[in-house]
Formats: C-alpha cells, sequence, structure tokens
C-alpha cells in the first residue's frame, strides 16, 4: 500500500464518530464505595460473630455443669461455736416478737415466734442447721443428729420443693426425734429439708404456708460473725467447767419490749460434740426478775374426840401454814438452794439479783464446785442494760 492511501484511510477514521464508552465513572464509583462499606463490616463483625460463639459455648457448658449452692461454695462446718451463730434468718413470714438461737456445737436452731398472752405460740418459725456429717439420706429416710445430744430428727421425704439458693429441696414429714424443740412447733410435721453447704443439711418449719417456708429458707444468711452477749461473767473455775457446750438466747424482736432470756451449759473440753455430757454446770438469767417461792408448813388436821380417836380427814392445802422458803443472802442477794427440791441435782435461783433472775444447776452432787460456791465467788453479774454485757462469759 502507497504512502497516500494510508493518509486518506487516516484521514477517514479521523473524521467518523467514537461509539459511546460502555465504562460509567459514577457506576464505578458506586460500585467501589459498596465494597469498601462490605469489606468495613466484614472486620467488624467477625469479632462479633466469634465472641456470640463463645458466649454460646459457656452457656453450654454451664448448663451442663451441676448446680453448686450459691449461699456457701465451701463444705459445711465441723462444729459450730455456741457464742457465734453460724447463720441468721433474715425474712420471717410475719413480725415476730422474740428471736433467739440454741447451739448444741454440731446442731444450730433459729427460731422466730409472735407468743400470746397465755404464752402460748400463735405464730413460730424454726430452723434447724446440721453441722457436716450429722445427716444421712436414704432412699426416702432423711435422719439428722444425735439421740444421745437430744438433736435427733427422723423425717420420710414425701416430694421434691422449689430449689433453695440453687440447691434441690424436698418436702418431709417429721416421723420421730428427741429435738424436743422442733417436735413441738404446733403439731406441725410438715419440713422443707436441703443442703445449705456441701455435707450439711437443714430443716426449715414453721406455722407460714409452704412458699412461706421455701423464702424462710432462701432468707438464710451463712458465716455470721455476731457474738452473743452475755449478762454474766465467770471466772475462777475448774478446767471441768471451761468450755461453752450449749448456749440459747431468746431476746425482743427489733422495736419489740420484751424481756431477754439466756442459758449457758459449761463443761469439760473433753466432752465431745454429740455426746452426753457429763457433770455440766447450767446458768440461766433473765432481765425480768420473779417473786420469790412461796413454801407451806403442813400442820396436823383435826382429830376426832373418842375411843378410837384418828384424824378427820388426809392433811389438805388448809392444813398447811405459808411460810417463806429457807434461804441465804449472797453477796447481798436473796438466794434459795435446793428450792424446790430436784432429785440428784443441785439448784440455786435468786429471783432478783441486781435486776437479774439468775438460776443455777448441777447435774450430779459430785460437782467441782456447788452453785452455792459459784454464786457467791465465781459468778459475776453485769446487770440488765445490754450495754453492759459481755462476749466472753468465760474468763480464766
Amino acid at each position: 500500500m502507497r504512502e497516500s492511501d494510508l493518509r486518506v484511510l487516516f484521514k477517514r477514521q479521523a473524521a467518523t464518530e467514537l461509539p459511546p464508552a460502555p465504562i460509567s465513572i459514577p457506576a464505578a464509583r458506586r460500585i467501589g464505595r459498596a465494597r469498601l462499606l462490605r469489606r468495613r463490616a466484614g472486620a467488624i463483625g467477625s469479632p462479633v460473630l466469634a465472641a456470640a460463639a463463645v458466649v454460646g459455648v459457656v452457656l453450654a457448658v454451664v448448663a451442663a455443669s451441676p448446680r453448686q449452692p450459691t449461699a456457701q461454695a465451701g463444705p459445711a462446718p465441723q462444729r459450730f461455736n455456741p457464742l457465734v451463730p453460724y447463720a441468721a434468718m433474715t425474712w420471717y413470714p410475719y413480725q415476730p416478737r422474740l428471736v433467739g438461737s440454741n447451739d448444741w456445737r454440731t446442731t444450730l436452731m433459729l427460731r422466730a415466734s409472735t407468743p400470746s398472752p397465755a404464752g402460748v405460740q400463735v405464730d413460730a418459725t424454726q430452723v434447724v442447721l446440721y453441722a457436716a456429717g450429722w445427716c444421712t439420706l436414704k432412699s426416702a429416710s432423711l435422719s439428722c443428729g444425735a439421740t444421745t445430744a437430744s438433736t435427733r430428727a427422723q423425717m420420710t421425704v414425701t416430694g421434691t420443693a422449689p430449689d433453695v439458693q440453687g440447691q434441690p429441696a424436698y418436702w418431709a414429714d417429721f416421723t420421730g426425734g428427741n429435738l424436743s424443740r422442733l417436735r413441738a412447733l404446733a403439731g406441725i410435721r410438715r419440713v422443707l429439708a436441703f443442703q445449705y453447704a456441701r455435707g450439711g443439711w437443714a430443716l426449715v418449719q414453721s406455722t407460714g404456708t409452704p412458699a412461706d417456708l421455701v423464702r424462710v429458707a432462701g432468707s438464710l444468711r451463712y458465716n455470721q460473725t455476731a457474738s452473743l452477749r452475755f449478762p454474766v461473767r465467770l471466772t475462777g473455775l475448774p478446767s471441768a467447767w471451761s468450755d461453752v457446750l450449749y448456749a440459747s438466747v431468746v431476746q425482743p424482736a427489733p422495736g419489740v419490749q420484751e424481756p431477754t432470756q439466756d442459758e449457758l451449759v459449761i463443761g469439760s473440753p473433753a466432752n465431745l460434740p454429740g455426746t452426753p455430757l457429763r457433770n455440766p454446770l447450767t446458768i440461766i438469767t433473765s432481765t425480768q426478775p420473779v417473786q420469790g417461792p412461796k413454801c407451806r408448813i403442813a400442820t396436823s388436821p383435826a382429830v376426832r374426840a373418842g375411843k378410837n380417836s384418828k384424824p378427820a380427814s388426809k392433811p389438805t392445802a388448809k392444813d398447811s401454814t405459808p411460810t417463806t422458803c429457807p434461804s441465804s443472802v449472797i453477796n447481798g442477794d436473796r438466794a434459795y438452794l435446793n428450792t424446790p427440791p430436784d432429785p440428784g441435782k443441785q439448784t440455786l435461783f435468786s429471783p432478783d439479783a441486781d435486776g437479774l433472775y439468775v438460776y443455777l444447776q448441777t447435774w450430779s452432787p459430785q460437782a467441782p464446785l456447788s452453785p452455792t460456791a459459784v454464786f457467791a465467788h465465781d459468778l459475776r453479774l453485769l446487770g440488765p442494760d445490754p450495754a453492759m454485757w459481755t462476749t466472753a462469759p468465760l474468763s480464766p
């Protein structure tokens, strides 16, 4: 092809209109923005999806794991401290007038009641906690406590109750035992039983409804550290009375005016928990003094006149004369010894000793000291004002 022909071809192509371009710059921009947004969303969503997967795995593991108690993670105590109640109720089905506790070292009872003016319990709630190893569940039979320590409770499981603090609970019927305070609750047999910690069982009994029992159980708080306070201090006692084996207190509920009563049973540290007490000393005090006892001296009944004279009748109360019971003044306080007599025991009580009712008892005539000697030399009274009381009733 000649040069002149090529020039003519190039002139024709230059004069021809170009076809429309298939590429749109605005469209390209829109597509680029969309791709960029998808990339950013993917970068953010990947950790979220990963976290969601981890949460799902954790929830699955938790759901498959056995339930653990929420109130107490560790095991139940091997024994309780009678001077520091281990647990406390924080809710009651009613407004109680009296609250208190009884502690046998292996068994702790928490009580709340509203007695009638005649002294009969109208509303009452009791929670009994057993230390580790003192309850056994076999089949449908739950047995707790020790016969020798008067803390035994025998129950038959009758059904499943709502969980208590994350632990399974059971309904049971009280069928026997010698824990008299539990047995004497208005003839009520129904008991709510559950494990408050590993190896330790708790029983709830109340005049309230079944729902109330579950709520009382859920209100329990453990590992409490508030010490009981007592209006007496004992010093210089022999080693046979150097340990608190049992402590009981009944005090008014907050905002209520009622007397406070407490009881201490003191004995040798050699007394093993759950075994019979050996030669203990019992001390009971109350902030409500009482009247002294009234004794009567018998007089001879009337005699018929005649050959075969016989008493007209058997001696009755009418044939006796009121008189003051024999007593002694010890440290300025009137005290009565063995009045009324209690066979095999030595007793002393003072109706009003510095504003307190005081009662002492030993369970054997062979006690290291007599109640009279303890009252005269080893017992210090701290008065009826709780602000003056002590958390250490036994001093070296």
